[in-house]
């Protein structure tokens, strides 16, 4: 099987950064957190297409709401449907593993996000003090400062994750990248390090969203797009 890549560390001046971008890896990943990478894949698509139905007469934030709103609808339904737990603590929605403890939080990252070159994604914007207490993030240095530039965001034993998301249209064409990582450290409340990154290989959906709502006869978009990794 192959191995994780792993970077940072004593040569460099970014903590330790355990990334699982093979099949291989991501799998054995995923199975140790008893996830299925078809419902990750799955709710993204779901999220996706959903965006898509946003149209001009729509306020400018619908489609990525759509997205996050969707994504999160059938992350939480098929880990609920597998005995995990559903919270909205702080009006953060997510659910747990009640035996592991694991918590799965879906949020948009930047265009780093899918990335194994560069940068380590960021969120997309700040999560706020409401957003760390959920996570388990700890402030480890504290000491009077009235700003504080970087906080370390987990416990060694924290077992929160982000499904990181990200998805542009540009002149008819997409990009969609996702990957399921377990945050480290904070910068003025966004996520800018990670200790473990899932990669995951998201294909853009083919058809149009699923609503529960809606009925089967509606109309079928097939976009023109470009998939880049």
């Amino acid at each position: 099987m192959a191995e994780p890549i792993k970077i940072g560390g004593k040569a460099s001046s970014k903590p330790d950064c355990i990334i699982y971008s093979t099949p291989a890896s991501r799998n054995a990943k995923l199975k140790e957190l008893t996830i299925a990478e078809e419902l990750l894949v799955d709710a993204l698509q779901r999220g996706v297409a959903e965006k898509l139905t946003a149209e001009i007469f729509d306020p400018a934030t619908a489609g990525g709401y759509d997205l996050y709103r969707y994504t999160t609808r059938y992350v939480r339904k098929g880990l609920y449907e597998a005995g995990w737990e559903l919270s909205d603590s702080n009006n953060i929605a997510l659910v747990r593993d009640p035996a592991e403890g694991t918590v799965i939080i879906v949020c948009s990252g930047d265009h780093q996000t899918g990335q194994l070159v560069g940068d380590q994604p960021k969120t997309k914007r700040s999560k706020g003090d409401l957003f760390l207490e959920v996570s388990e993030i700890v402030a480890t240095d504290l000491f009077g400062d009235d700003e504080v530039k970087t906080r370390h965001v987990a416990l060694p034993d924290a077992k929160v994750w982000l499904l990181l998301h990200y998805h542009v249209v540009d002149r008819g064409q997409q990009i969609l990248r996702a990957e399921l990582s377990r945050p480290l450290e904070a910068n003025d409340g966004m996520i800018t390090q990670w200790s473990e990154r899932v990669i995951l290989h998201v294909p853009l959906p083919d058809a149009m969203a699923d609503d529960e709502s809606a009925n089967d006869e509606g109309p079928v978009i097939t976009p023109d797009v470009e998939i880049r990794f």
